[in-house]
């Protein structure tokens, strides 16, 4: 067994700032502001909290949003990754650096009641004569916020799935499975997915929490009067009525107690799928019909998903563009009246400032998060000991809304006005887990005893650490460092609430523009909002390719 390499004062240091600033920090000034709020509660606050209009339908509409979505995405991942395990990182990259609001604007611009498909149909055919009857989804719903979040959290899972699948013999158990008399898609599901399901556990947490408390998407695709609960509490927490600032302390609290539900209801489903399998054996019976017509069904979707997909990020890119540069564009037509720059001219010196001010957040805060989980990495590696996944990511796993409305409350009773700094800091807690989850697996797996060779030959273990293990890590850090880059572009609460107002980006005024009904500027906004994270993944491959053939 190799020693382990020493640790730093520096490294150790630096691993300790990281944990500090990005985990322990914001999760104690949320939670000790939660505490000395409800401390001043009355009975009539919860009264008022209670007899809100909507709150059962409110409450139902996110339960089941972040039960239906996540556990779809999960199983059309799993079965995606029986039939192609390999060259997915290719394909998965541009779909996960595309930001969910975007999609969302694009896929809304598409499938709406006055979307490209049913103009398409009305051209072609010319026998829909209201525009509903053709409509695969409304402007807003339940069923459109659904289908938005189940598409754009596939490629999330199937990476974190790719990940898994290097730390199990999955073709040993698909072999033996085979041997014994099974297919081989009853090898997968009833050898390998139990396996995957386990290490799925913290990326289906993630899912859920997200899907759970997300606010910007349900805000221009979701349901309205009453829209999901996140939607709720943030108009709440918008709202300067007395009682308002109360009923959202509330509402944060419920956020939180329902992903610890919905958690402990994705750890009984794994079980669930165990004691199904367990039966299955025991009994020597086949599985009910109506299970076999679901997994055909999963297995069809896996099939249809990444043609499905690509042909989808294609129309929403060209969606987005061409209503960008439509200058009018009423229903039926197939094709806008003319196409213009006007939009384009007339709002770059609104546009200009946000986008640097996008990218600078972006830049600084995916560089930070991925600086702070390589540190952290490191340092656990150098000490042969891991923590807890768990609590490194509970940027993650914490509902994100309750959590900003800490910060922002402790801001204001630290008489702290909003600045760049402080959304910085907020973009960087939460670039952070995400580097860390997509570098875990591959930091684990290198082999550290390269490191003592390159000491052994004279090398300082900076300098090995410099030319030895970021070289074989590079694209592993570039795709974690794309992905930090794509969450800070994307986020809209911790800009809105601790920027408010002074610190706009591409996103929050993207969902300012969607309360308007302008789509050419909308499709403007969202077009940029998705060229952002797509020119860093360009840039990093290319930087990856360079690299690589400089070194064949």
């Amino acid at each position: 067994m190799a020693r382990p390499l020493p640790v730093n004062r520096w490294l150790t240091t630096g691993a300790g700032l990281s944990i500090g600033l990005l985990v322990a920090v914001p999760v104690l000034i949320s939670a000790g502001l939660y505490g000395a709020d409800l401390s001043a509660f009355s009975a009539s606050a919860l009264q008022r909290f209670v007899a809100a209009p909507g709150l059962l339908q409110s409450l139902i509409y996110s339960l089941v949003l972040a039960l239906i979505a996540p556990l779809l995405a999960c199983y059309v991942a799993l079965a995606f990754s029986l039939y192609r395990p390999n060259r997915l990182l290719g394909w998965l990259s541009p779909f996960l650096s595309i930001p969910h609001l975007a999609f969302a604007v694009g896929v809304v611009f598409l499938f709406s009641p006055t979307g490209w498909w049913v103009r398409a149909l009305h051209s072609l055919f010319g026998v829909f004569d209201a525009p509903p009857n053709a409509a695969l989804l409304a402007d807003r719903s339940l069923w459109t916020l659904l289908w938005v979040l189940v598409l754009k959290e596939i490629p999330f899972l199937l990476l974190m799935t790719q990940s898994a699948l290097t730390q199990i013999p999955a073709q040993r158990y698909l072999q033996v499975g085979q041997t014994l008399g099974h297919s081989r898609v009853a090898s997968w599901w009833q050898l390998v997915v139990p396996e995957l399901l386990t290490r799925l556990r913290l990326p289906m947490a993630a899912v859920i929490v997200y899907t759970l408390s997300v606010v910007d998407v349900p805000l221009l695709v979701g349901p309205n009067l009453p829209g999901i609960w996140a939607q709720q509490v943030f108009q709440w927490q918008q709202d300067f009525q007395p009682g308002a600032q109360q009923s959202a302390v509330l509402g944060g609290l419920a956020l939180f107690l329902l992903a610890a539900i919905l958690l402990w209801l994705n750890r009984q489903h794994e079980r669930a799928y165990n004691t199904l399998l367990r039966w299955q054996r025991q009994s020597d019976k086949t599985l009910p019909r109506w299970l076999g017509r679901v997994g055909a069904a999963l297995q069809t979707a896996a099939r249809l998903w990444l043609p499905l997909m690509v042909l989808i990020s294609a129309g929403v890119i060209a969606a987005l563009l061409v209503w960008s540069f439509a200058s009018g564009w009423f229903y039926p037509a197939l094709l806008p009246d003319a196409f213009s720059l006007s939009t384009w001219r007339g709002e770059w010196p609104f546009l200009a400032p946000l986008l640097w001010q996008t990218l600078s957040l972006a830049l600084v805060s995916a560089t930070l998060g991925l600086a702070a989980a390589l540190l952290c990495l490191e340092w656990q590696a150098r000490r042969e000991r891991y923590w807890p996944q768990w609590w490194l990511l509970l940027g993650l796993l914490l509902p994100q809304l309750p959590l900003v409305m800490g910060w922002q409350f402790g801001l204001s009773l630290f008489h702290r006005d909003p600045h760049w700094g402080w959304v910085l800091w907020s973009h960087s807690v939460f670039t952070f887990p995400y580097a860390y989850l997509v570098l875990n697996g591959d930091y684990r797996r290198f082999n550290r005893r390269w490191l003592l060779v390159s000491q052994s030959l004279g090398h300082s273990a900076l300098n090995s650490w410099c030319r030895v293990l970021v070289p074989i890590l590079r694209q592993p850090m570039l795709y974690a460092w794309v992905i930090a880059f794509s969450v800070s572009v994307a986020l809209y609460l911790p800009t809105q609430l601790l920027g408010a107002g002074r610190v706009v980006t591409v996103t929050t005024e993207a969902v300012n523009i969607g309360s308007g009904g302008d789509r050419r500027l909308l499709g403007l906004y969202a077009l940029w909002q998705m060229l952002l994270p797509l020119t860093a993944l360009i840039i990093a491959a290319l930087a990856s390719g360079r690299r690589r053939r400089a070194s064949a």
